[in-house]
C-alpha cells in the first residue's frame, strides 16, 4: 500500500508498507504519469 498527497503542484509519497523498491518506482510513475487525470477524475466525483 502507498498514500500519496497531492500538494498543489505535484503528488509525493506520505506512507508505504509492505512494497519492494521496484515496485513503489512503477507505482510512482505511474502516479505521476496520470496525475492530470487523477485529479480531473477526483473533481469531477467530489465537485
Amino acid at each position: 500500500m502507498a498514500k500519496f498527497e497531492w500538494d498543489g503542484s505535484k503528488f509525493s509519497l506520505k506512507e508505504k508498507y509492505n512494497l519492494k523498491t521496484n515496485d513503489l518506482k512503477k507505482i510512482k510513475t505511474a502516479v505521476d504519469d496520470n496525475a492530470d487525470l487523477i485529479i480531473r477524475r477526483w473533481n469531477e466525483y467530489f465537485n
